[in-house]
């Protein structure tokens, strides 16, 4: 059974690269980066901001050889303060990919952030990111990347919380025990998005 750990911050740039690549063809990232040498180009750094910010105040798990990550928030800390974004490098994203960029993607995720809030008002645990590369999709390294804090909800009794805007991703959580909460068209770039519970 592959097992994932803690990753080593010597690991977040080898982990950008990843998640670039496994969210190349995401909805969401091809809306905020329509051009895809552009997208190429900007996405890693937007994902080292999140890996960074998961790995000062969240959580953020891989395996060896770095083949995918998940990013974590945790239950009571799930709200990105202007401080923590900061801390974290989110404030400096527009520099690094782009002011347009940075405000098609702050727009339909203030959308989404409102349906977290409203569908978890409770403490929990928040999925932040989880990406595969492509080459090793389908191989069990998603389940994985889950399963370390599938282990902590159940010992806290806390639920477990994420959204995605790829349909094909739908029927990988519902099999891992989440059950959708929303079907939604997010209003500013017509992306579909789900939104997902998983209780202990």
């Amino acid at each position: 059974m592959k097992v994932a750990r803690k990753i080593r911050e010597d690991e977040l740039g080898p982990a950008s690269e990843v998640l670039a690549r496994a969210f190349y063809r995401d909805p969401l990232q091809n809306y905020t980066f329509p051009d895809d040498a552009e997208r190429a180009a900007h996405s890693p750094a937007h994902f080292a901001a999140a890996l960074k910010y998961g790995f000062k105040f969240g959580e953020v798990y891989t395996l060896d050889g770095v083949p995918g990550a998940s990013i974590w928030l945790k239950p009571g800390e799930t709200e990105i303060t202007p401080e923590r974004a900061e801390a974290g490098g989110f404030t400096a994203l527009p520099g690094q990919i782009g002011e347009e960029a940075f405000n098609r993607f702050f727009t339909a995720i203030s959308y989404a952030e409102e349906l977290h809030k409203a569908d978890v008002p409770e403490p929990h645990w928040y999925t932040m990111v989880l990406g595969v590369d492509p080459e090793f999709q389908g191989e069990g390294y998603g389940p994985a990347l889950l399963r370390p804090i599938f282990e902590r909800s159940a010992d806290d009794r806390t639920p477990i919380y994420l959204e995605t805007g790829q349909p094909k991703n739908v029927a990988f959580y519902e099999k891992l025990g989440f059950r959708v909460l929303r079907d939604v068209i997010e209003p500013s770039s017509g992306v579909r998005m789900w939104t997902f519970r998983r209780d202990p």
